[in-house]
């Protein structure tokens, strides 16, 4: 028989008393009488429970489509609290599985993957290389959103130099292209056919003897010219001498590789192939004082050249006011014809003594002036098989690697996509705990392998619990974990 709530306290009470509830006991109090479960379905207790059991702890909530929690009545936050914690918890388990799977066939060899963003997370753009006599770039760009695959743009360059992916969402400017002058497309999903889906929206004649796109992020990108230098340019004011600043380290040669590149409001992190660079960004209230060139407020230097490397801003959740760490992955090569068999886990971890009412230099920069090495990371790689790696916001680090002895009776070919998680959430008043001690890992997630060598790029969309898998051969796999 059904328990009846007692008569001597009003509904209004037990509103109030079931804010105090966790999910478990009120999907238990639901199940009482009938004004428990009327009382369970009001959309302020959803509303509580979302932000304080998934935003404030960070979880990403997958399949929004662009809709915000306001707009959502309380069956929709319930299902979006049952949508994230189904997939943090598929997605941190020791064996992930895979929900879905979607190919993408290029046709030729995968370069570079990147999520698009905006659009849901569901547009991907791929970079495919076709060697012969004269060498073929195909720059693609898809829609996953549907039940199968629609390449929305596809265009052809013969000499390609370079190329940016917008990081933050912009319609008009979604890629920089360098062939062989810098142009802005967008993506058109109303084309007639894919051959006419990439529009250029900018074209750059005035960034003369470019060798090389290295970011794009709103209307700032970042080239480096024959001679090495490296020029930030405003898109907006690119016609003008405030539209260009120059990035020049005095103490190192300009020519060295860079592997990553990470702007955030305040700051322009160059990751060389030896050397971290933080860069104060310019503002109107603190232009640069030498005919617009930027110099780094802190150089670190790293104790081995790198192989291959990523940074992110980590996700702020919605409690915490304070600045965001940088997670830096990296895989240092060797004295030897193949990378180390370890990765290694940086943080750059936010200055507490950082006065946002001065100016950002060497004596108050927003971030620590040198990363600590947070931890080491066990992943071997065979002798010519190609590794590569990414990172989110929100804590994971998947890379490829060689370790399928487990998996299959031999060790001479196959590889695996492992990962690992870091949960950050610092509460407003507490301390990030800082330690000298370097913890070695392993990974604590494998979300796939197979019996071949042929996987070369690797990307993730943390958000929507995704990963995309390019192969040699051209092939893009599409792996959904929700």
């Amino acid at each position: 028989m059904a328990i009846q709530p007692t008569s001597s306290l009003p509904t209004d009470i037990y509103g109030l008393i079931i804010r105090f509830l966790d999910v478990d006991d009120i999907i238990v109090l639901r199940q009482t009488c009938k004004e428990f479960h009327e009382l369970s379905k009001v959309r302020s207790v959803w509303d509580r429970l979302v932000r304080n059991d998934v935003l404030d702890q960070n979880i990403p909530i997958p399949r929004m489509q662009g809709r915000t929690l306001e707009s959502m009545n309380s069956t929709e936050l319930e299902e979006c609290y049952r949508r994230a914690f189904s997939m943090r918890r598929n997605w941190v388990s020791s064996s992930p599985r895979v929900h879905r799977q979607l190919t993408l066939v290029p046709n030729s060899r995968s370069i570079a993957i990147h999520v698009l963003p905006g659009h849901c997370n569901n547009w991907i753009v791929s970079l495919s290389l076709t060697a012969g006599q004269q060498r073929v770039f195909t720059l693609q760009c898809w829609d996953i959103g549907g039940s199968a695959p629609v390449c929305l743009a596809r265009r052809e360059f013969r000499r390609f130099r370079g190329m940016g992916v917008n990081r933050v969402a912009c319609t008009r400017r979604a890629i920089a292209i360098l062939n062989p002058e810098v142009e802005i497309i967008s993506v058109d999903p109303q084309a007639a056919s894919s051959d006419e889906g990439f529009v250029t929206e900018v074209y750059m004649p005035q960034v003369q003897e470019a060798a090389g796109i290295h970011f794009l992020a709103g209307s700032h990108i970042l080239t480096r010219n024959s001679n090495g230098n490296l020029d930030l340019w405003d898109i907006n004011l690119s016609h003008t001498d405030a539209g260009k600043y120059q990035l020049h380290n005095p103490n190192l040669p300009q020519s060295t590789v860079i592997i990553d590149v990470l702007v955030t409001n305040e700051l322009i992190v160059l990751l060389k192939s030896t050397t971290l660079e933080v860069y104060g960004r310019p503002s109107q209230h603190a232009p640069p004082s030498n005919n617009n060139i930027l110099v780094p407020i802190s150089t670190f230097r790293l104790p081995w050249a790198i192989d291959n490397a990523v940074m992110v801003q980590v996700n702020r959740s919605s409690q915490n006011q304070r600045k965001s760490p940088i997670d830096i992955l990296v895989r240092f090569r060797s004295y030897y014809p193949w990378a180390l068999n370890i990765l290694h886990h940086y943080v750059l971890y936010p200055n507490t003594d950082f006065l946002a009412d001065k100016d950002i230099s060497e004596h108050n920069p927003p971030y620590e002036l040198a990363p600590l090495l947070r931890e080491t990371i066990g992943s071997p790689v065979r002798l010519h098989t190609t590794s590569d790696m990414a990172i989110g916001p929100y804590g994971t680090a998947i890379w490829t690697d060689s370790h399928t002895e487990d998996y299959f009776n031999h060790a001479d070919r196959g590889q695996r996509v492992a990962g690992i998680f870091s949960r950050y959430v610092v509460n407003e008043g507490e301390e990030i705990e800082l330690s000298d001690q370097v913890a070695t890992a392993v990974a604590t997630s494998v979300y796939t392998y197979h019996e071949e060598d042929s996987w070369v790029r690797i990307a993730l969309d943390e958000m929507e619990g995704r990963i995309f898998l390019g192969r040699d051969d051209g092939v893009i796999s599409v792996l959904e974990y929700i």
